[in-house]
């Protein structure tokens, strides 16, 4: 009767009672995360001023011998490893030991890429956070360690065959060998080993893989126009030789993935799941690293790994997404595969929910609601507001274009090598100096009002801050928008049909319809003679 826990499970996995991914899991002590968010804090403010303190009765023998580096961190990761090894320990102790981690573990990758070359100290930098792993028993420094070490590896491997990380055929390939690590490693734990160890170590690997796929991938659909900041721009796509490749192993994952599901969840085995499969293997052609985020969905999401699952569902969201900005497609087609494969995800929940057979069997498993006046109602109610607030907007654009004033305002110089991106021109409006010294941090993002006259060309000169008072004679307002920590008329962007750069490198004035209130709409673009473009 005093067999070890992990034998008892193994032999009740072997009668069938549970489930051959089940393993015992040591949860550590639980500590309210309010309580231990303020100690962490504590402890960081009481830590940093120490390490600085270290750091500067240390930089004389720094500034010697950069050797000197190396006791440094290892007396700072020794001492952090000997107080987190301690079975009962103080949280405040326990949470000032973590920046002395860090500290000596990023001293020590700094000598290395000092003293080695960037595929050599890559590669010191993984094996030296696996051996924290090892050393440490605290699961959540674990899952953070297997993800460096995931990260220092792909980073090591493309040192080796180029210098560029930004080289996107080195890093698809690189990132797909990691995943491939991975998916030995899932076996090996599911079937055989069943390691806490090896599980929290490959937890942290697979969020470094999805992070990596969706970085990859570039920005997502309106996600860089709508943060401020956010670089917006087309995706080059893959090499030839390497892209047919890619999109067949994409396909293949996304198959499998597919596979996986329905034989873990029989109730899957319908013609809307196969319709599913259909919509998503064509999205994974088109975007080279959906497949594998996807399969890594599959198998989490079979495991009871919701939190990885949700992770990687999120960033096949934002895959899909990055298609927008794609320049292996023109932007009609690009429109035509998100628009089609929208219409098809909507039918695709129709027919589940008409199914009404919960997914995963359990006896805690909810059918669908039943349909009822009032669900049908609220739809209606809401698809008529969405086209009400819809049809306004467009409603109040279409009243400034027929009955707003024209003018004309100025584009002043921008970057060269940002003014054409595929279908997208940066555009940059002459304002007063007051205005373009003035940060929209520094006013909270609130709109601002400039006024200024129109000359008899209709070129509007604006000269000055809107303060409020009455205007001069023959003079105008126009509301201005923060863009970017800055200000600019209206927008940034002009938007045009793919092939049409050259028309509209010509562009010397923007081309607005401005209302008594300042108002205003970028209708236009014209030439240096005031010529529509």
């Amino acid at each position: 009767m005093n067999r070890p826990l992990d034998q008892i499970i193994a032999d009740a996995i072997a009668a069938g009672i549970l489930p051959p991914s089940a393993a015992v899991i040591r949860h550590e002590a639980h500590r309210p995360w309010p309580v231990v968010l303020l100690t962490a804090l504590g402890a960081w403010l009481a830590a940093l001023p120490l390490m600085g303190i270290i750091f500067l009765i240390c930089d004389d023998f720094v500034s010697r011998s950069r050797s000197a580096l190396y006791p440094i961190s290892l007396a700072l990761c020794g001492g952090a490893i000997y107080v987190l090894r301690r079975a009962s320990l103080p949280l405040f102790v326990e949470q000032l030991s973590i920046p002395a981690l860090l500290t000596g573990a990023a001293t020590m990758s700094v000598a290395f890429y000092f003293d080695l070359s960037a595929h050599n100290a890559s590669l010191s930098v993984a094996l030296l956070s696996m051996v924290l792993a090892v050393l440490i028993p605290r699961s959540w420094l674990r899952v953070l360690l297997g993800a460096l070490t995931c990260a220092f590896i792909i980073g090591a491997m493309i040192a080796l065959y180029t210098n560029d990380i930004r080289d996107r055929d080195h890093f698809w390939i690189v990132v797909h060998g990691a995943m491939v690590i991975w998916l030995v490693t899932h076996f090996v734990q599911r079937h055989y080993l069943r390691s806490a160890f090896i599980d929290r170590v490959a937890t942290g690997w697979v969020l470094t893989i999805i992070a990596g796929l969706a970085l990859w991938t570039g920005m997502t659909f309106m996600v860089g126009a709508a943060i401020d900041g956010a670089p917006v721009g087309t995706t080059a796509p893959l090499s030839q030789r390497l892209a047919f490749f890619a999109q067949c192993t994409s396909a293949v994952m996304t198959l499998a993935g597919a596979a996986w599901l329905a034989r873990r969840w029989p109730a899957l085995r319908k013609p809307w799941y196969g319709l599913t499969i259909a919509v998503l293997t064509g999205l994974a052609i088109l975007m080279p690293s959906l497949g594998a985020i996807l399969l890594i969905f599959a198998l989490c999401a079979s495991a009871g790994r919701w939190r990885i699952a949700a992770t990687a569902a999120a960033a096949a969201a934002w895959v899909t997404g990055a298609l927008y900005y794609q320049l292996a497609y023109p932007l009609a087609t690009k429109a035509l595969f998100l628009v089609g494969a929208g219409a098809l995800f909507a039918l695709i929940a129709w027919l589940a929910i008409r199914d009404r057979e919960p997914v995963i069997a359990s006896s805690g498993a909810v059918l669908a609601p039943p349909d009822s006046a009032a669900r049908r109602i609220g739809i209606a109610v809401t698809a008529l507001g969405v086209l009400a607030v819809a049809n306004i907007g467009i409603w109040q654009k279409e009243s400034l274009i027929s009955h707003g004033r024209p003018i004309l305002v100025e584009l002043a110089p921008v970057d060269p090598r940002s003014i054409m991106q595929g279908d997208y021109m940066r555009l940059n409006f002459i304002l007063p100096p007051e205005i373009v010294e003035t940060g929209a941090m520094e006013t909270g993002g609130e709109r601002l009002m400039v006024a200024g006259k129109v000359n008899e060309r209709g070129v509007a000169e604006l000269t000055r801050l809107y303060n409020g008072r009455p205007l001069a004679p023959g003079e105008i307002i126009i509301e201005l928008t923060p863009r970017h920590g800055g200000y600019t008329v209206v927008t940034d962007a002009w938007y045009f049909q793919e092939g049409e750069a050259k028309r509209w490198e010509a562009a010397r004035y923007g081309e607005f319809r401005v209302d008594a209130n300042g108002k205003a709409l970028l209708v236009g673009m014209r030439g240096a003679d005031l010529e529509p473009l």
